[in-house]
């Protein structure tokens, strides 16, 4: 198409201006067709550092998604290539007048023309040897000045600052840049032309946007500061920012869109490319672009230096191990031909000498119920990065338990893909949070009516635990007497040694006897006997160690009950006698160093 003839045409002018010709980064930010086939809008930053390129992008990105978001782009979306250009230039920000240049790149300024507003860049050969190291297809070159002050021009290049307003701003130049379109303020006498948007013809009949009269608002509205001139809207963009295209503008972009998609005779390939960076560091890996025109079907990359040497993909992602520059070259072929095309010492390789940079923050890790706790880098890790890619993050210590209760000092180590490592201490608090679980029973003890008794909290401890273990256990009540008999709610308190603490309930049933045993004597004795049901095994000193089994027999002789775990209290064992029926049993009692036999009458 006639529109990348003249493009390409404009290489051979501006490559022979030596020290102006600059190749930069490239971003592919939409990419839906050869070049040739659709309109290729090219952003082009000014007044971005180096360390702001980032910013650059995400400026781009949101105003190109917005944009895109308008009609008519919306629905011409597919039609579209968006590039963006990282130029990279050494101060930030736009001059306040053009006799008083900053170090910006294009020299974008402010107070252009002695409009405080009109900002424009003052380097167009600079402009123009950009876009053609870099992007000789294009079709409309927006240049975004990284200024917060309101400001932006049409003209050539559509031009606007990062104001709060950019995407109407942007959105208002491209149609002066791309369409041709008016201002529908009024802007002055000097500006005042015959255009699609703006005429001196009020005639209904033969008014330039006559087709559109009376539709969405379209009339003919004449200026109120020169009224011998007509625009088609009250409410345009063209006029006001925050308000849509009018159908008249509408149209004339969507013309104009048509005319540079127009399907033209297939022809042969015009073989070009770009990169996301062209200088690096070892093992660094790069993103090719293929920016051929003509619809090309197959690719034949070469790269000097490479890794891999060659592809045939069409946008592939080599790294570069060693120092030095290298030259890359690109094949691309059609259905009628091939072409090829090659930059000299395109690629310029460092060395990797810079460790990564570490970001990392403290943490806090807590005990499961089993007492464990497990630490990933991506709990520490808060953004380390590296110049060229890491590799390897790792932590010295991922296991903890109840021994690492408090503040652990951990080292974090990363070590980049070139073999560059840093490290650093991270505070890990390990914390117990999980109360104890407490398991209590309910116990039944006799006691005579001038005694009292005293429990302990293994009494009525049933098997509690702690996921870290108990460091106290206590009662609520320990001592009863006379005044206690029968249900006694009595609380048992566990805290672990985080001090979290935890509260269970049991029942103490106080059974008063009328008659206690003869605490002088050294036999073994059952009380009371007789019993209701509910006996004590009464030592007379202390519990014999060596017992084993109490044994419950009828005065047949018959085995009725074996008992085992004992419910110790004091120097007492208790037990209970269900479900017998009044009469003379015995109990035998099973030590280490012998057998004793006592008698017992029951009698409910």
């Amino acid at each position: 198409m006639i529109k990348h003839i003249l493009n390409f045409g404009l290489v051979l002018f501006f490559v022979s201006i030596k020290g102006y010709s600059q190749v930069f980064p490239l971003e592919v930010v939409k990419y839906k067709a050869s070049p040739d086939l659709v309109v290729n809008l090219v952003i082009l930053g000014d007044g971005y550092t180096a360390d702001q390129q980032d910013k650059f992008l995400e400026d781009v990105n949101r105003n190109v998604e917005g944009m895109l978001e308008l009609e008519p782009w919306r629905s011409h979306k597919d039609k579209i290539n968006v590039y963006a250009v990282k130029v990279i230039s050494n101060k930030s920000g736009a001059s306040d007048r053009p006799s008083e240049p900053v170090d910006n790149y294009f020299g974008s300024s402010f107070y252009t023309a002695d409009i405080e507003r009109l900002l424009y860049p003052t380097q167009l050969s600079k402009v123009y040897s950009v876009l053609n190291s870099n992007t000789p297809f294009f079709d409309l070159v927006v240049i975004m000045v990284n200024d917060s002050r309101y400001g932006g021009a049409g003209g050539e290049f559509a031009t606007f600052s990062t104001h709060p307003e950019a995407l109407q701003l942007m959105v208002h130049e491209i149609g002066h840049t791309f369409s041709g379109l008016a201002d529908e303020y009024w802007a002055g006498d000097q500006y005042a032309d015959e255009k699609a948007n703006m005429t001196q013809n009020n005639n209904p009949g033969t008014v330039r946007w006559k087709s559109f009269l009376n539709i969405a608002s379209v009339g003919i509205f004449p200026h109120e500061e020169s009224p011998k001139w007509y625009r088609p809207h009250q409410n345009c963009l063209m006029r006001f920012l925050g308000s849509p295209l009018c159908e008249v503008c509408k149209n004339e972009v969507i013309l104009t869109i048509d005319n540079l998609t127009e399907v033209e005779p297939f022809e042969s390939p015009i073989a070009f490319f770009g990169a996301d960076k062209f200088e690096i560091y070892e093992n660094q890996k790069v993103t090719f672009f293929d920016l051929t025109t003509q619809s090309p079907e197959t690719w034949e990359w070469s790269f000097e230096g490479g890794s891999p040497a060659s592809s045939e993909e069409q946008n592939p992602v080599i790294s570069f191990s060693e120092e030095g520059l290298y030259t890359v070259s690109l094949t691309s072929t059609n259905a009628i031909s091939s072409n090829t095309y090659s930059r000299n010492q395109f690629i310029r390789v460092r060395k990797d000498d810079l460790p990564p940079t570490l970001r990392v923050k403290n943490v806090e890790v807590e005990l499961d119920s089993e007492g464990n706790a497990q630490l990933t880098v991506s709990q520490v890790d808060n953004g380390t990065f590296d110049n060229v890619e890491l590799r390897e993050l790792f932590l010295a210590k991922t296991n903890f338990d109840c021994n690492d209760l408090g503040v652990n000092h951990v080292i974090f180590k990363a070590v980049d893909i070139n073999g560059n490592s840093d490290s650093t201490l991270v505070a890990v608090t390990v914390k117990d949070r999980i109360a104890p679980i407490a398991k209590v029973k309910n116990i039944a003890l006799a006691l005579g009516e001038e005694g009292d008794i005293t429990i302990s909290p293994q009494d009525i401890d049933d098997g509690s635990f702690d996921n870290c273990g108990i460091v106290s256990m206590s009662l609520s009540k320990e001592t009863f007497d006379i005044r206690n008999q029968g249900d006694n709610w009595v609380d048992l308190i566990l805290t672990d040694s985080s001090g979290n603490r935890t509260v269970a309930t049991a029942i103490v049933n106080i059974d008063i006897l009328l008659s206690s045993p003869n605490k002088e004597s050294m036999e073994v004795l059952l009380y009371p006997n007789p019993s209701s049901g509910k006996v004590q095994i009464v030592y007379p000193k202390n519990i014999d160690p060596g017992l084993v089994q109490i044994d419950i027999i009828d005065s047949r002789g018959v085995v009725l009950n074996q008992i085992y775990e004992f419910q110790k209290v004091g120097d007492n064992i208790y037990f209970e006698l269900n479900g017998l029926s009044n009469g003379i049993y015995f109990v035998k009692l099973y030590s280490r160093s012998e057998i004793k036999m006592l008698k017992l009458i029951l009698r409910k």
